[in-house]
């Protein structure tokens, strides 16, 4: 009987959880988030942004006279950081280029 009824106090648990995470998904970041949070999005970004930092590092190395070593520097760590980072506020750039619109006009008036 004792058990019966915790079974049933988890299973409301549960289905609470579950309306939660529903009613989270259903606002456009919240759809944005669930789809960039799976792994086949996140792996694309970092594999992109692997190629990005190499590309970019090799171009700055001929061009500009960088040493070898930024090479592995960009192309593990800074570009797929960096692309995912930029995937992660993506949903706030409106919000963020109206704070600094703000900003300017205020220094303005």
């Amino acid at each position: 009987m004792i058990e019966e009824q915790l079974y049933v106090l988890e299973e409301k648990e549960d289905n609470s959880d579950r309306k939660a995470k529903i009613e989270s998904k259903n606002t456009f970041m919240g759809k944005y988030y669930a789809y960039l949070l799976h792994k086949k999005p996140l792996k694309a970004l970092l594999i992109a942004g692997a190629i990005l930092g190499f590309i970019v590092s090799i171009y700055l190395m001929v061009g500009g006279g960088l040493s070898w070593w930024w090479i592995p520097l960009s192309t593990m760590f800074i570009g797929p950081i960096g692309l995912v980072f930029f995937a992660l506020i993506l949903p706030f750039i409106p919000y963020i280029l109206y704070g600094i619109l703000i900003v300017i006009l205020e220094m303005l008036s």
